[in-house]
């Protein structure tokens, strides 16, 4: 079995609600240390088994684990409270917000690029060929 080497863990929980029903609740528990994966238990709590991301780009690993409830007690503090966290369950979770530091990938722009010079090449040949073709009917 290999375990990840995570150096200076900073956990930070998220929560989300339904915004429909105020029973369901979901943490996401990001950034732990790999000794503290199966620490978690609670009455009326479900977990979900922690995963292990790898970003080969940015040389960075991350733990990741989730936990919901159907009871309207449910925090995300009280879940994980064996643990020093930085909680960010106060901040909205907005998929229109991007970091500052947000980087894409260069081979995918390249290839939307070129995807998008192909279109128009292929459209000036076809208009072309439509206009000899009527030009030649025209004569």
């Amino acid at each position: 079995m290999v375990k990840p080497y995570i150096t200076d863990p900073k956990p930070s929980v998220y929560q989300l609600r339904n915004p429909k029903s105020s029973d369901t609740s979901i943490c996401l528990f990001t950034d732990f240390n790999s000794e503290d994966k199966g620490n978690f238990r609670k009455e009326g709590v479900f977990f979900f088994n922690s995963t292990t991301l790898d970003m080969k780009v940015m040389n960075f690993k991350s733990n990741g684990m989730l936990a919901w409830s159907k009871t309207s007690d449910f925090t995300c503090n009280d879940t994980f409270n064996e643990i020093k966290f930085y909680s960010s369950s106060n901040y909205s979770c907005d998929a229109q917000l991007t970091e500052k530091g947000f980087e894409t990938d260069m081979d995918l722009n390249l290839q939307n690029l070129s995807l998008i010079g192909f279109r128009i090449l292929l459209l000036k040949v076809v208009g072309f060929n439509l206009f000899m073709t009527l030009r030649l009917w025209s004569s």
